[in-house]
């Protein structure tokens, strides 16, 4: 599925200059540990290099940037001329969100999603790579040869530990273990990283958590968790989205439950749809009958309104179960 190797790619990152690295919307642990960490690299070696991320970054993933939440186009400084367009776990155009129409700009797309749709000029796609960071950290090991910063290695851990549920989900390889092992002997401290990710949450996040638990409802038997959350629902619970961010595995942790739906209204009005499989049901296939893709074990897609109880009802259909 790749048109460029690794070697390749770490030629192309020495012989230009003045980069602009993109994360997907809504950012996760893993785009921003990705792209960070190859800002870190590339400033290390001369270049000039700035991260770029059309939402807000979650409170919860603050301590990744140094407490810095927005790294918008508009926050780079006056003057500085991109001359070369990188996306770090972006699946597809829309998901660079607000600078979707900047797809066309980005010579070079770094992604793990086997629904990944080619639009960079040169990709290097590895679905069995459990994190983005995996392939990160492949190319960053090499232009350093080996000497990864603290930093930089904290990055990355955070990254793969949170793709892989703190090495919990099916998509933790030996090689995920390898590399975790690498970047823990570089200085990632691995016991604050997942106490960062997986233990400290705000009241609104556990808000948000507690709202969702007590409006869960199952279907299939048990097999199906689902929770839909709406702008309203937010504003009269003083929560907002990025206090949403663990709904989904909270409302997939109950015995017996196989797939989670979690349906949220995005400030425009829309729907975004997010499933969790435990089994072998891929929802990513599921979602992508709404546009949407991912991961067997992890997928998501956007509806409108009107659309939204109609496609959860698909995808429940869609999973086979018996009632």
């Amino acid at each position: 599925m790749n048109n460029i190797t690794i070697y390749n790619i770490c030629k192309l990152l020495m012989r230009h200059d003045n980069y602009l690295i993109f994360t997907h919307e809504n950012p996760d642990a893993d785009t921003i540990g990705s792209c960070f960490a190859l800002v870190e690299t590339l400033r290390s070696l001369g270049k000039t290099a700035y991260p770029v991320c059309c939402d807000r970054i979650p409170s919860s993933l603050m301590f990744m940037t140094e407490g810095v939440r927005d790294f918008k186009l508009e926050n780079i400084p006056e003057g500085f001329v991109p001359a070369y367009h990188i996306a770090t776990d972006v699946a597809s155009a829309a998901q660079l969100g607000i600078y979707r129409d900047m797809a066309k700009d980005i010579q070079l797309a770094l992604d793990h999603h086997a629904t990944h749709d080619r639009f960079a000029e040169y990709y290097f796609v590895d679905p069995r790579a459990s994190a983005c960071a995996e392939i990160v950290y492949h190319i960053i090991n090499r232009l350093l040869i080996g000497e990864i910063p603290e930093r930089t290695a904290s990055l990355l851990y955070a990254a793969l530990a949170a793709d892989t549920g703190g090495f919990r989900y099916a998509n933790t390889t030996p090689v995920t273990h390898k590399i975790a092992a690498k970047l823990i002997e570089r200085g990632a401290c691995h016991a604050d990283i997942c106490r960062n990710l997986f233990e400290c949450k705000s009241k609104t996040a556990l808000a948000a958590e507690a709202f969702a638990m007590a409006n869960v409802t199952y279907f299939c038997g048990g097999k199906i968790s689902y929770v839909k959350i709406t702008g309203a629902d937010k504003r009269a619970h003083g929560f907002e989205d990025e206090d949403t961010y663990d709904v989904i595995n909270a409302i997939r942790r109950a015995d017996g439950v196989k797939i989670a739906i979690f349906a949220r209204e995005k400030d425009d009005g829309s729907y975004k749809i997010s499933t969790r499989s435990s089994c072998d049901i891929d929802v990513a296939k599921i979602c992508a009958i709404f546009g949407g893709g991912g991961h067997a074990g992890a997928a998501g897609c956007s509806v409108t309104p009107d659309e939204v109880d109609a496609a959860v009802a698909r995808i429940i259909k869609e999973c086979g179960f018996d009632d």
